[in-house]
């Protein structure tokens, strides 16, 4: 909508693609994968995986898959990219994160870890890439309204968020989007290394 020539990577491609890379999140990317595509003005990482567990009974290998895919994945796919030389000076990337990367809750000992680790990696890369004008950001979506959210939450605990939550709404995909189109337009000037988080005000509020 912004008038972007769209390029997607993994494992689905959008309909308004013009080129997609086949990519798998398990394994580390390497700079060769990168070579067909053409000089980039903005990166979005969007995926993620989950996983329900606690300190006392996650399992080693669910939390090497998030980080790999939550983190290591972006870290290489990155470093990918700036090898093969395909960020243009000034191009602007975005981190698709969540709000539990600054805090967490029960049952959430590995995806928190694994966002957490986001924090560093975009401070990191911020001052890494500045010296080329390149700026890197995250956003931080809360509870989103989506199909998946209906169907994991119940009415009950949608209704527990809501009620915290400054707006009395879950935020929608498109005001995720409309974060993230800000954060790698042209607008956008001088903000790098930070988290915008868009939640319909919850985390971090206090409304009693």
């Amino acid at each position: 909508g912004e008038g972007f020539a769209v390029y997607t990577a993994g494992s689905t491609r959008l309909d308004s693609a013009i080129g997609h890379l086949t990519l798998s999140y398990d394994d580390p990317c390497d700079t060769a994968s990168f070579y067909s595509l053409p000089l980039l003005d903005a990166v979005v990482w969007a995926q993620g995986l989950n996983c329900s567990d606690s300190v006392a009974t996650f399992d080693a290998a669910d939390l090497q898959r998030l980080l790999q895919g939550n983190v290591l994945f972006i870290a290489s796919s990155l470093q990918a990219l700036v090898s093969a030389g395909k960020l243009n000076a000034g191009s602007r990337l975005a981190v698709v994160s969540s709000i539990w990367q600054l805090e967490s809750r029960p049952g959430k000992f590995s995806y928190s870890v694994s966002k957490a680790a986001l924090q560093g990696l975009v401070k990191s890369a911020a001052l890494d890439l500045g010296p080329d004008g390149i700026l890197i950001n995250a956003v931080l979506p809360g509870v989103v309204d989506t199909p998946m959210t209906r169907t994991h939450l119940s009415p009950a605990q949608i209704a527990a968020i809501t009620s915290q939550s400054a707006l009395g709404r879950l935020p929608e995909p498109a005001d995720i989007a409309s974060a993230v189109a800000f954060l790698v337009s042209p607008a956008n000037r001088a903000i790098t290394g930070q988290f915008l988080t868009v939640d319909a005000g919850f985390i971090g509020l206090k409304h009693a």
